[in-house]
């Protein structure tokens, strides 16, 4: 079993940045923090019980920008082509993370 993740509906702004995080318990899925060219988030949580919860808000530019960074200097590419494709990091929910996703992380949990 995989995950999907389809093209935008219509006129909404596409995800330049996605962060999964997972766990093997049940729910399997944890968290997807979506980040858009325009800064702006969506974070879907599961928690430990199963309900499910939406955050929204915007990403400041110098964490936006040093997490974008260091996912071009961990993947070896140097932009992310917007139409065809999103950057993703993914990883356990208690795995050590980059210092900037773990920065953005630590913004988003505040």
């Amino acid at each position: 079993m995989g995950l999907h993740l389809g093209p935008s509906p219509p006129g909404a702004e596409s995800y330049v940045f996605m962060i999964i995080l997972t766990n093997a318990q049940p729910p399997p899925m944890r968290s997807i923090i979506a980040i858009s060219k325009n800064m702006k988030y969506e974070w879907h949580k599961v928690a430990d019980d199963g309900t499910e919860s939406t955050i929204r808000g915007l990403v400041p530019t110098n964490i936006y920008i040093a997490v974008m960074a260091e996912w071009q200097a961990m993947s070896g590419r140097t932009s992310v082509d917007r139409t065809r494709e999103q950057a993703a990091y993914v990883a356990s929910v208690s795995a050590v993370h980059p210092p900037e996703v773990k920065s953005l992380l630590d913004y988003l949990s505040k």
